[in-house]
């Protein structure tokens, strides 16, 4: 799950975000200026909306959202054919009192906020069959399974050791930054009054040393340093503690029958969940009202967004992530924006029949590469379009994340034959909860600015099939001729031709022009 963010640890130290991009540069294109987003005003300005345009309901599947966000509330996806509150499944669709989509990780007693990464769970299976065993102990049929397990094995304890040290590192650096914070409210003090004070404590003095050294040299205010220890320290202790803990599994509270994929009586209706900053954010990019005072601005002005909450604070369930697809393919979605991933698949085959479930009802589904800057034709990264017949989903589209200056960010996974396009995914500014926003790095981000951009067109031109509004956004794209920075390398230089299939950067005006010509 920690796919959906981008981690801003590397090497046991911060990567800092940047600060110098301005809100809502994703939607603006102005080369003069080195801001390279959508156009998305030019071609709101350019494309009046046809007088056949239609709302479009786009699913959301992520770890929640603030649904009573001021500009979120109006956008919200409502189940017309349920009554609220009653306890009753009235439209017999399988979900109680489900009105504004479905929560997946819980049941009537409550949500599940962590879980384990996939390759713990996998492990956890391995270890029921193989530990303690050695290779002269293994039969024959199961060499090839063994010859997985040791590799999985590997891989766990590599990421859990590296794990430990960052929390050990964290730990160290909470505990300085905690000392201070007890001799001041750094909630809003600048860097001058923080140079000034004179901590009684020789942890608080520590911590006002290394805050006044990394807002120098980052150009950070005080709290920002505070707020990236925090969730650092938060980041590392989840991961030790739940994400790699071998003795943690929480989905027996959930109470569902885990290997029958068909078995969907399990979860509940509060679609927030207990952590929704990063579905907040992707539902806000999509959607949030445009014309109103407050200062994020959705891409998509005719959305209604429907809420799935599959994503924990670890990685998802593959039998979660098919029910949502096909919830969202039946309660009438015809986008679905999906900003997870991760690195193993428990069980690929269920959420491919989902898949191919929303292809035949003409869903167009978005997915965002990941955050690992790597090579997605040669490392695996679920869910994707690629099933296990050999054949793809032709309702997909696979995103990369671009900077303002039309180079792929740093981080972003690619693929010449895996990644359909490239998206503003760097200081994407947004909507998160309780009324605040932020601005968030990811190819989390970069997926909801193409699964908007698709529902502006569908909404547009609602006789366009998903198949072909993704062939509009593939072939309407800025496509640079420069040599840009290979994600994931300090010197290697690439085109986009070689790292994305449509060798570029989406364009919104390009894109509705070539949807109005299409229709």
């Amino acid at each position: 799950m920690k796919k959906l963010f981008l981690l801003l640890l590397l090497a046991g130290s911060l990567n800092l975000f940047s600060q110098s991009h301005q809100a809502n540069w994703h939607l603006k294109y102005i080369p003069k200026d080195t801001i390279y987003g959508i156009d998305l005003e030019n071609a709101l300005k350019n494309n009046p909306k046809p007088a056949n345009a239609q709302t479009v309901v786009v699913a959301i599947i992520d770890n929640g959202t603030d649904i009573s966000h001021p500009d979120l509330a109006g956008q919200i996806w409502i189940n017309e054919k349920e009554i609220p509150g009653n306890a009753v499944d009235d439209d017999h669709n399988g979900y109680i009192d489900d009105i504004n989509g479905w929560d997946f990780l819980g049941n009537l007693g409550g949500d599940i906020r962590y879980d384990n990464l996939e390759k713990t769970r996998l492990l956890r299976d391995y270890h029921k069959r193989f530990e303690n065993k050695s290779s002269k102990e293994i039969a024959k049929a199961d060499r090839a399974d063994y010859k997985k397990y040791k590799e999985l094995e590997k891989d766990f304890n590599k990421e859990l050791e590296e794990a430990k040290k960052g929390l050990a590192n964290f730990e160290w650096g909470k505990k300085m930054l905690d000392a201070l914070a007890s001799e001041l409210d750094s909630t809003n003090i600048t860097l001058a009054q923080l140079e000034a004070f004179d901590p009684k404590k020789p942890e608080a003095m520590m911590g006002k040393a290394y805050v006044v050294d990394v807002s120098t040299k980052a150009s950070m205010k005080p709290k920002a340093v505070f707020d990236e220890i925090n969730n650092a320290y938060k980041y590392f202790y989840s991961k030790v503690h739940y994400q790699l803990n071998l003795e943690f599994d929480p989905r027996p509270r959930i109470g569902d029958d885990y290997l029958n994929p068909k078995d969907i009586n399990y979860g509940n209706n509060e679609v927030k969940g207990p952590d929704s900053e990063h579905g907040t954010h992707v539902a806000g990019t999509v959607g949030a009202v445009r014309d109103n005072s407050l200062p994020a601005m959705g891409i998509a002005p005719m959305v209604k967004l429907m809420i799935l909450r599959v994503v924990p604070d670890g990685d998802e369930r593959d039998k979660d992530v098919a029910n949502a697809i096909r919830y969202a393919a039946d309660n009438g979605a015809r986008v679905i924006n999906m900003s997870f991933g991760k690195g193993y698949s428990f069980n690929k085959k269920i959420v491919d029949d989902a898949v191919k479930y929303a292809e035949s009802k003409d869903v167009l589904l978005v997915h965002g590469a990941g955050n690992d800057g790597q090579n997605n034709d040669k490392t695996a990264n679920f869910p994707n379009a690629h099933y296990e017949d050999g054949t793809a989903c032709k309702t997909w589209i696979e995103v990369g994340a671009s900077d303002r200056d039309q180079s792929p960010a740093s981080f972003s996974n690619y693929g010449k034959n895996s990644v359909n396009v490239f998206a503003p995914g760097v200081q994407i500014y947004n909507t998160f909860p309780d009324g605040k926003y932020e601005a968030i790095d990811g190819t989390s981000m970069a997926s909801p600015v193409v699964a908007g951009l698709a529902a502006l067109i569908r909404s547009y031109y609602p006789a366009l099939t998903a198949a072909q509004v993704k062939q509009v956004i593939e072939s309407s794209v800025d496509k640079p001729q420069q040599k840009v920075k290979r994600p994931g390398s300090k010197k290697k230089k690439t085109k986009y031709k070689k790292i994305s299939t449509s060798a570029g950067i989406v364009n919104a005006d390009k894109a509705l022009k070539t949807a109005a010509a299409m229709k």
